[in-house]
């Protein structure tokens, strides 16, 4: 009788080892941050005729900015009532873009403002060879930048091209078509679009 009773307890601890190696080989390890700063900055948002300090970081895979208030963590979804969130000298605005809201960094405000549109995005994990050990992880990595103007109150336009883009201006095509290609104006360089921005703004 006790040793069909030891037996049971062995096959029970073998099958409670078998549960709980199974359980950590479930665990998935992903690699890199959904956040453009994974540490909490002091922030202010701005809504309607108010501002909240608080800390504030965003999360760029869900494009969405998380806030601390009273010990809490909290989401803060894009919405038009909010004006803006400001961490440190970043500035981001709720803006509406192919029927949907988000979150847009604003780099420069004229009569033409430029955003970027932050992202990064999950790539999966893979699977390696079974005697090499080459398994990769999920990670979350950065998508390039993309670019996007508005002029006075009008729609965001996304920038694809120069050519595209000096097609679509209501005035100063010959001049901004000019010193694009005089300085060689790349629409995936942050620090050339908003000098193109900045020139066309200054023509005004």
């Amino acid at each position: 009788m006790m040793s069909k009773f030891k037996f049971l307890l062995s096959v029970v601890g073998l099958f409670s080892v078998m549960m709980a190696t199974g359980q950590a080989t479930t665990a998935v390890t992903v690699k890199g941050t959904p956040y453009l700063h994974e540490a909490y900055q002091d922030g202010v948002v701005y809504y309607g005729d108010k501002s909240l300090t608080v800390p504030v970081r965003y999360n760029a895979f869900q494009d969405l900015i998380e806030y601390q208030q009273n010990g809490k963590a909290l989401v803060l979804d894009p919405k038009l009532t909010i004006k803006k969130v400001q961490l440190g000298s970043t500035v981001f605005v709720p803006q509406a873009f192919d029927k949907k809201l988000g979150y847009f960094m604003l780099l420069d405000s004229g009569k033409m403002s430029l955003y970027v549109k932050k992202k990064i995005t999950l790539l999966p994990g893979r699977k390696g060879g079974a005697l090499d050990g080459s398994d990769q992880a999920p990670e979350y990595k950065p998508s390039p930048d993309e670019f996007f103007v508005k002029i006075g109150e009008g729609q965001l336009q996304e920038v694809g091209t120069i050519k595209s883009f000096v097609s679509g201006l209501p005035d100063k095509q010959e001049e901004i078509a000019a010193f694009a290609k005089k300085e060689k104006i790349s629409p995936k360089k942050e620090k050339e679009m908003l000098q193109l921005v900045q020139y066309y703004n200054s023509l005004q």
